[in-house]
């Protein structure tokens, strides 16, 4: 069954006309390079789930092949920066085998992982078990539920959904990511609302629609008004404060691991 590029405002959400020509730019130069081996093309992230943000939000996309294909280097250069600008902060682009997205893992086995953007070098990497699992296992995860086909069947349909304690493992390995990378900004204290949501109610959402529901469920702690307020002001967060919340959300999704082993 043959299914057609949906790269329309409707079926992406895209706020602007700029990324949604970009979209449109960036499946014609894959299918033009990897013709019928090109399976589907998703939308992931924010510009998938409606939250798009011009000026702070990536644009994530995720495809998916029939076969390995035989040059990625040569692929990567042919939907870089430099030869399709990407309007967002960067594109942020995963590359999977039919087969290999069918496989319920707890390490997800992508063919390729190409970040590019403007000001900043491009990033390949060819080998799955050098990056940090969580990134694609979270992505998964919402991208099944969530994201947007831009070019074939329902994301749920070829990927397979991680398990759960698989799932809970991967939120706390973002926290601890966030750590070591610090300082702790909004980015950070953000996605742990989200994945606090997750944990609790197996719901998700934006990072910004987590915020709102930890302030609405932990008396409003001040750390996550200052970082939703911070996406526009960038101002820097205090950093006790962001440790001590990064721990409280690590506890409760502990306990959440616990209560699904029991």
């Amino acid at each position: 069954m043959a299914y057609p590029a949906q790269v329309s405002p409707a079926s992406t959400s895209a706020p602007t006309e700029e990324l949604h020509s970009y979209l449109r730019s960036l499946i014609s130069s894959l299918q033009e390079e990897l013709k019928d081996n090109l399976l589907a093309v998703y939308l992931f992230g924010s510009a998938g789930y409606g939250a798009y943000e011009p000026g702070t939000s990536d644009v994530d996309v995720y495809a998916i092949l029939h076969e390995p294909a035989p040059d990625y280097q040569h692929l990567s250069r042919i939907i870089s920066h430099a030869s399709i600008p990407c309007p967002a902060r960067k594109l942020e682009f995963v590359l999977f085998t039919k087969a290999n997205a069918a496989k319920q893992t707890t390490r997800p086995a992508f063919e390729m992982n190409f970040n590019t953007g403007k000001g900043m070098d491009d990033y390949v990497n060819l080998n799955y078990e050098t990056e940090s699992r969580f990134w694609f296992v979270v992505d998964i995860a919402m991208g099944r539920e969530m994201g947007r086909p831009l070019l074939g069947p329902p994301p749920s349909a070829l990927f397979a959904a991680p398990r759960l304690d698989c799932l809970l493992d991967c939120l706390i390995e973002s926290l601890a990511w966030h750590r070591q990378n610090g300082p702790v900004t909004y980015d950070g204290i953000l996605n742990a609302c989200r994945a606090l949501r997750y944990a609790k109610t197996t719901t998700w959402g934006s990072k910004k629609e987590g915020g709102s529901w930890v302030l609405d469920h932990y008396n409003r702690p001040e750390i996550v008004m200052l970082a939703i307020d911070s996406r526009k002001s960038k101002v820097d967060l205090p950093q006790s404060s962001a440790s001590d919340f990064l721990n409280l959300v690590e506890k409760d999704i502990e306990q959440c691991r616990k209560t699904d082993h029991e």
